[in-house]
């Protein structure tokens, strides 16, 4: 089944509306997948959770009512009522086939395809893949080996100035450079994924970064 994502983040009063924050991850057919301060629900049309309703979908939009206001919700937008800056910040990451969580990204601003890897102690990319984004692990690396599928290989320990998933981004995290071609995608390891909450649900991964 074909999911549409986004990501949405909705603020509210507390005197008027239970909930702080609607994040609208995914729509199916006649419902909708929403997190509600932090909790997914599966809202079906003309159904209500928590205060939000689910009106009905309008192409690859929502419209969703909320504080008895009806609104039509573009995927990938946000929007605050009080202006608040949101100090949540969460990419959510479907399971393709073969149950791998890929999603796109980037390194040193450069665009990048990751493959989601809880078992890599940081972010690994090939020689092949470090080069094409420009990273001089030969000059600024510290030698070191890796344990590939073929055995041992050379590789090279670097501190990447950005690794951004979504809105969420940090600075100077640990990679390896692995000599040769693999891994063919570059792992989006613990390196990174340790300075997040990580949630997994059957298919979907959420990833949150608290500001």
């Amino acid at each position: 089944m074909f999911v549409k994502s986004a990501l949405l983040f909705v603020l509210f009063s507390s005197t008027v509306f239970a909930a702080d924050s609607v994040h609208v991850v995914g729509l199916f057919p006649g419902k909708v997948v929403l997190t509600i301060d932090g909790k997914q629900a599966i809202v079906k049309q003309g159904s209500t959770k928590e205060g939000v309703k689910y009106i009905k979908p309008d192409g690859d939009d929502v419209i969703l009512e909320i504080n008895g206001r009806q609104k039509k919700y573009k995927m990938g937008s946000s929007v605050s009522l009080n202006f608040v800056k949101p100090d949540v910040t969460q990419k959510t990451i479907y399971a393709d086939h073969r149950g791998m969580f890929n999603t796109t990204g980037s390194i040193n601003g450069q665009t990048i395809q990751f493959l989601v890897d809880t078992g890599a102690t940081t972010v690994a990319m090939s020689s092949i893949e470090a080069k094409r984004l420009h990273i001089p692990y030969r000059l600024e690396g510290k030698e070191t080996t890796a344990r590939t599928a073929s055995g041992v290989a050379k590789a090279f320990l670097v501190r990447l100035k950005s690794v951004k998933v979504g809105t969420i981004e940090q600075k100077n995290v640990m990679g390896i450079v692995i000599a040769g071609a693999y891994p063919k995608q570059v792992l989006l390891g613990m390196s990174f994924l340790n300075r997040l909450k990580v949630e997994k649900s059957g298919n979907v991964m959420m990833l949150e970064s608290r500001q």
